[in-house]
């Protein structure tokens, strides 16, 4: 018998959330884009969410080979109220360093 899927509750090795961070899309003339709002402890604080999920070792966790560590951040949560909801991710999949198909060099 195969062992039961676990994944690991990283929680509390997340950064602690400081500050006011939000962010948003927008849309000016037609043009869509990602605006990223913040206090200077708000805007150190996605930084160390960036690089925690930079230098989290893949091998840590019970996920499957091909998988892809993100972190969700949402309004009211990790974000300020007047935010989208987000999902940070790593692009290179566990145990075989694989890019999605859109992240590929033509």
């Amino acid at each position: 018998m195969s062992k039961p899927y676990v994944h690991l509750n990283r929680v509390n090795e997340l950064p602690e959330k400081d500050g006011r961070i939000c962010i948003r899309p927008e849309t000016v003339d037609d043009i869509q884009y990602v605006s990223i709002t913040g206090d200077p402890e708000g805007l150190r604080y996605l930084a160390d969410a960036l690089k925690w999920l930079a230098d989290f070792d893949q091998n840590r966790n019970t996920d499957p080979p091909g998988s892809r560590e993100h972190l969700h951040m949402e309004p009211g949560e990790e974000l300020d109220s007047c935010s989208c909801y987000v999902e940070l991710c790593r692009a290179d999949a566990k145990g075989t360093g694989e890019l999605p198909d859109y992240m590929k060099a033509p």
